[in-house]
C-alpha cells in the first residue's frame, strides 16, 4: 500500500486523513495517519478500517491533481475505482445491507466528510449517502430532510432564517433517485426541546414525496402524533393518502402494529414483511394479504394461537409461495390443538424463531420480541435468522406415542 501519512511540501491541499474509521478534513501542509487503537479487532472492523484507509489515498491523489483537471475529482484513479472502495464501505462482511446507517457509524461519517471535498465529489458521495444513511430517529433531522425536499415546514424551529444558505438545487437534483432505503422513527430527543412531535400528515407527505423510488422502508408509527379529530381529517384510508400505495417498488416493508389502523393495504409488489402485531383480527388479515406478492411475513406469536388462525392463514394467502415466521421466546412456541397436517403441496409453511434471553429470564417477554424484530429487521438480518419449521398436531400425537410408533412409521 501506498504511503499516504505525507503530502509533499510543494502542495498546500485539504488532506483528508482517517479518524476514528471516517474521515476528517483538515488543512495542513503535512497530514500524520495514524489507525485508532482496537479494543477487540476482528475481520469486519479491520477491512472498514483498510476501506477508509483507501479512500484516503484517493482524495489524495484526487487533490494533488493539476488545476487544469480540477473539474474532474478523480482524474488520476478510475472512477470506477473509487465507486469499488465506496461499495466496501458501505457493504457488510455477511453481504446482508442494513436498511440504513445511523448517523454515528463509520460509513456515514466517511460519506459525510467526503460531501464537503469538492463539487464533483459532493455527487458521488451524496449517491451513497442518501442511499445508505438515511437514518431518522429524531424530530430534528426528519425535520430536515422534510425541509431539503421542499416540503413545507411552516413555522418551525428547523425554518432557515432570512438570508442563511439553502440548499443547492443544482447539486441535490440527482440525488432524490437514490432514496430508496429509508428508516424513520422521530423519536422526541432531549435535543429535540423546541422541535414539535411528528404529526401523521407530515409522514403522509414525506413517503409520498419518496414513495416511488423506495424499495425497503423501516416505519415505526408509535412516536408520530396522531390524534383521533386529526385522523378523521386528513384520512389516511382513503387512496391518495394512503402511503404504501404510493410505493410501487417497495419489497420490504418493517412496520410497527400500529400501521395497520392507518393504512389498510399493502404495497402492492411486497415481498417480505415483518409488522409487531400480536394478534389476528380482520384488520392485520387484511392488510398482510391485500398483495399477492408477499413471500416472508413475520410478526410476533399471539398468545392465544389457535388451529383456526392458521386455518385462516392458509386461506387468506392468495399468492405462490409464503413463509410465515413466528417470533417469541422458546418457552412460549408450542402447536395449537388440532393444527392441520402440513402437506408438500402447501403454498404456506409456518416456522418458529426463538428470541434470546437473558441468564434470569426476567426480561418482558413482549418487549424483547418486539426489540429482536426492530434490531435485525433494520440491520437486514431478520430474513436470515435461524428458524425451526412448526410441528403439527398430527406429528405431535406421533412424538407423545412413544419411539417404537416412530420408527414404525417414520415421519417424511
Amino acid at each position: 500500500m501506498h504511503d499516504v501519512a505525507r503530502v509533499r511540501n510543494t502542495y498546500d491541499v485539504n488532506a483528508v486523513v482517517l479518524f476514528k474509521f471516517g474521515v476528517q478534513r483538515k488543512q495542513k501542509r503535512r497530514v500524520s495517519a495514524s489507525p485508532t487503537t482496537l479494543s477487540r479487532p476482528d475481520f469486519a472492523t479491520l477491512a472498514r478500517f483498510e476501506v477508509s484507509h483507501h479512500l484516503v489515498h484517493i482524495c489524495n491523489m484526487a487533490f494533488l491533481s493539476s488545476e487544469a483537471c480540477s473539474t474532474q475529482a478523480f482524474s488520476v484513479l478510475p472512477l470506477e475505482l473509487f465507486l469499488h472502495v465506496l461499495d466496501q464501505l458501505v457493504g457488510t462482511s455477511s453481504g446482508l445491507q442494513p436498511i440504513a446507517y445511523n448517523s454515528s457509524s463509520h460509513a456515514t461519517k466517511t460519506l459525510r466528510t467526503l460531501t464537503l471535498v469538492s463539487r464533483n465529489v459532493y455527487y458521488v458521495a451524496s449517491q451513497y449517502l442518501y442511499s445508505h444513511c438515511l437514518y431518522l430517529d429524531n424530530c430534528t433531522n426528519y425535520t430536515r430532510l422534510r425541509r431539503t425536499l421542499g416540503l413545507n415546514i411552516g413555522h418551525h424551529p428547523q425554518t432557515l432564517k432570512y438570508g442563511e444558505a439553502g440548499r443547492s438545487d443544482e447539486l441535490f437534483a440527482r440525488t432524490t433517485r437514490y432514496m430508496t432505503s429509508i428508516f424513520i422513527s422521530p423519536l422526541k430527543a432531549d435535543k429535540d426541546i423546541d422541535t414539535p412531535m411528528v404529526r401523521l400528515p407530515q409522514v403522509i407527505d414525506l413517503c409520498c414525496t419518496l414513495g416511488r423510488t423506495l424499495k425497503r422502508l423501516a416505519l415505526d408509527l408509535h412516536p408520530i402524533y396522531a390524534s383521533t379529530s386529526e385522523v378523521l381529517h386528513v384520512k389516511p384510508h382513503l387512496s391518495e393518502n394512503n402511503i404504501f400505495l404510493h410505493m410501487p417498488h417497495l419489497e420490504e416493508l418493517i412496520t410497527s402494529y400500529n400501521a395497520v389502523n392507518y393504512f389498510p393495504y399493502a404495497p402492492p409488489n411486497l415481498k417480505r414483511l415483518a409488522i409487531t402485531f400480536q394478534e389476528l383480527k380482520d384488520t392485520e388479515v387484511d392488510f398482510c394479504f391485500s398483495t399477492s406478492s408477499l413471500e416472508t411475513l413475520v410478526f410476533l406469536r399471539p398468545p392465544e394461537l389457535a388451529a383456526s388462525d392458521v386455518d385462516l392463514v392458509f386461506s387468506s394467502y392468495k399468492g405462490s409461495s409464503l413463509d410465515v415466521i413466528l417470533v417469541d421466546v422458546n418457552s412460549n412456541h408450542r402447536t395449537p390443538t388440532g393444527t392441520r397436517a402440513w402437506n408438500e403441496s402447501d403454498a404456506v409453511r409456518m416456522w418458529e424463531i426463538d428470541v434470546p434471553t437473558s441468564f434470569y429470564g426476567d426480561e418482558d417477554e413482549l418487549v424483547l420480541c418486539d426489540t429482536h424484530v426492530w434490531t435485525h429487521g433494520v440491520n437486514g438480518t431478520l430474513w436470515s435468522q435461524g428458524k425451526r419449521r412448526m410441528a403439527s398436531w398430527a406429528e405431535i400425537q406421533r412424538r407423545l406415542a412413544g419411539p417404537v410408533h416412530l420408527l414404525a412409521d417414520p415421519l417424511p
